[in-house]
């Protein structure tokens, strides 16, 4: 079977990018710069969606699945986004796999391309190549049905699964801000964590993969995150044992 890369990543508005581009004063602070980022956004877009080149990340995590194995790839806390970026690229040359998220053509695939031609970072098959057959489960649940999509954390509370809310980019400043950059990063392992969950069960629902398998990859995952022990400890008491296939 092809492997699977359910991929998720945190980012924050790259403040250094920012002043780089518009010339802003050393002596304005880090907050300010944001919020005359966020103040373009407003006046360009009515909105504060910060644009993909101004987004910094800040983590990368991911679970792979293969036949034989379910691992957890976690980029470490404090790791410089180039390497970041190379770590990924090397996991992704040596499993080709398929990538899965919520919802990754607006955000994180853009993202990620923007941040690697910044650091000469070379994705397997470039910009068209693993990111341009990214498997979308909302595109592919909604079937281009309008007005849009349903949030992750929406759905995956109906299925039984932990609700994890995506964090906009002043939503994302302001924690980072308050010394929660911490509970950023393993927010964004979890909804790595809940992807993966999310595609086990369509794809059985779909007869790609046996209920039996579901299951028992669904126990491994849930063995792996027992043993990391931490922040996991709480994902999976919002991950109840009867809600596992």
């Amino acid at each position: 079977m092809i492997p699977l890369l359910a991929l998720d990543i945190q980012t924050l508005p790259d403040v250094a990018g920012i002043r780089t581009l518009y010339q802003l004063d050393t002596q304005i602070s880090d907050a300010d710069v944001v919020y005359f980022a966020l103040q373009r956004s407003r006046a360009s877009r009515a909105d504060e969606f910060m644009p993909y080149h101004l987004h910094r990340v800040v983590a990368v995590n991911a679970v792979l699945h293969s036949r034989q194995e379910v691992a957890l790839h976690q980029s470490a806390a404090g790791q410089d986004e180039a390497a970041m970026l190379q770590a990924l690229a090397a996991l992704l040359n040596e499993h080709m796999p398929q990538i899965v998220s919520w919802q990754g053509s607006q955000l994180l695939l853009p993202v990620l391309r923007h941040r690697a031609m910044l650091h000469n970072v070379a994705f397997p098959g470039g910009p068209t190549g693993l990111f341009g057959q990214t498997l979308e489960l909302s595109r592919l649940l909604c079937q281009g049905a309008q007005p849009g999509c349903v949030p992750q954390q929406e759905m995956a509370g109906l299925c039984g699964l932990p609700r994890l809310a995506d964090y906009d980019a002043p939503q994302s400043w302001a924690a980072a801000s308050a010394g929660q950059l911490p509970k950023l990063l393993e927010h964004s392992a979890q909804r790595a964590a809940c992807h993966y969950l999310m595609w086990l069960r369509l794809a059985a629902l779909q007869g790609q993969i046996s209920a039996l398998t579901r299951s028992q990859h669904e126990q491994k995952l849930a063995q792996l995150l027992t043993q990391a022990g931490g922040h996991w400890q709480d994902f999976l008491q919002q991950w109840p044992a009867h809600n596992r296939g």
